[in-house]
């Protein structure tokens, strides 16, 4: 799923295998490079204590965007809340993002608003409108946000390539205690009609990726599963990390 035709700063390169591969987010430059080094196949870029896809700080995002990020690895930012942009923020952040980094939005509190419009700003704002994700809450009638079935033909009328399927109040259950796996895969191949890659993210804990590993998602996401005592806001614990990696098919101990 690798897009190969973006350039890189670096000539390493991490191996793929089937089945879903590993996004792992990251709040800090020291958990950036932890990640970089530890085989994942996605890097993401969000602050936990800002919302469920809280937006880092600029200076955070282009500092990581200048580390040697094997050229195989994808990256992305957490862009926050749709309704919280502004042409502004499409300027400092959607138009200096490199081709290779994909731009993550949500969509709480945009139920009946014509969002679909700040979406598509946002998507000429960037170098390749593939890059924008849009993303749905499983919890969507909690946050107020777009159906499945809405996200998705947005997504392909953007020219998207991915969508993530997350959750919005973290207090109230991860992704599984909203959708079952049969639901999710349904969802999933409902996206894939469109052409339209999927990444599952919300809560997810380790056991959990086991059963995951044999949907038809092209990704998934943790934060809280690999943190010290599965706080989100918390520092990711290095021996977490390589046990969720572990878990997966195909995975490059570059740094032990």
């Amino acid at each position: 799923m690798a897009d190969q035709s973006v350039a890189s700063n670096s000539s390493r390169t991490i191996p793929w295998g089937p089945g879903p591969g590993l996004l792992v987010s990251a709040r800090s430059l020291a958990e950036s490079e932890m990640i970089i080094n530890s085989g994942a196949r996605w890097l993401d870029l969000k602050e936990p204590r800002s919302g469920s896809l809280g937006m880092p700080s600029l200076e955070l995002i282009f500092a990581v965007l200048e580390l040697d990020i094997p050229e195989s690895m994808q990256v992305s930012v957490a862009g926050g809340e749709l309704l919280r942009w502004s042409p502004d923020l499409d300027t400092s952040l959607a138009a200096k993002l490199p081709a290779r980094t994909y731009l993550k939005v949500a969509l709480a509190n945009c139920r009946e608003t014509p969002w679909q419009v700040a979406a598509e700003r946002i998507s000429r704002a960037l170098v390749r409108r593939s890059q924008l994700i849009l993303v749905h809450y499983a919890d969507f009638q909690q946050a107020n946000a777009p159906s499945w079935q809405e996200v998705i033909e947005t997504a392909k009328s953007l020219g998207g390539k991915y969508v993530l399927i997350d959750t919005y109040g973290k207090q109230t259950g991860g992704l599984l205690d909203h959708y079952s796996l049969e639901q999710l895969d349904e969802m999933i191949e409902k996206a894939k009609k469109l052409k339209l890659g999927v990444a599952l993210a919300g809560s997810l804990k380790l056991e959990q990726l086991k059963s995951l590993l044999h949907s038809n998602a092209d990704w998934l996401g943790v934060r809280s599963a690999i943190c010290h005592e599965a706080h989100r806001t918390g520092d990711i614990c290095r021996d977490r990390l390589h046990q969720a990696i572990a878990l997966f098919p195909a995975f490059s101990s570059i740094e032990s």
